[in-house]
């Protein structure tokens, strides 16, 4: 029994210690709207294949690959991450790769390195310009 209890104990102080924890817990910045997908969109409108930034008909997250960096000067547990981001927008689809550092509190630690390593587009001609749709005044 006094074996249990020390194996339990010593778990237990291994799980509280800060480099362990923070291998358990990694940030979620896989979802459509969080920080790398919304840069890879606004880096699309910058370079003039979309006029929209967001709002696009779907956009697609996988984390590729998540490693843990030296504590921040706050003592926040930094992680380098790779996502791919694809982003449907009408006929044409983007595909980029986006490289930015994340805590487990916050997506957007560093700015987003994006990379676009595919542009699809319609057959027969070259990608089309999407339009904001607009409200009518009347």
């Amino acid at each position: 029994m006094r074996t249990i209890v020390c194996l339990a104990c010593l778990f237990g102080i291994l799980c509280l210690h800060p480099a362990f924890a923070a291998e358990q817990r990694q940030p979620d910045c896989s979802r459509h709207d969080a920080w790398p997908a919304v840069m890879a969109g606004v880096q699309l409108k910058n370079v003039g294949l979309s006029e929209k930034a967001g709002g696009y008909d779907k956009v697609e997250v996988e984390l590729l690959a998540s490693e843990p960096l030296p504590q921040d000067e706050h003592g926040r547990s930094l992680f380098r991450q790779v996502h791919k981001v694809i982003i449907h927008d009408g006929g044409n689809v983007f595909t980029a790769i986006t490289v930015n550092d994340a805590s487990v509190e916050e997506c957007s630690e560093s700015g987003v390195d994006v990379f676009f390593v595919s542009i699809e587009c319609p057959a027969g001609g070259s990608c089309v310009r999407s339009t904001p749709s607009r409200a009518r005044s009347e």
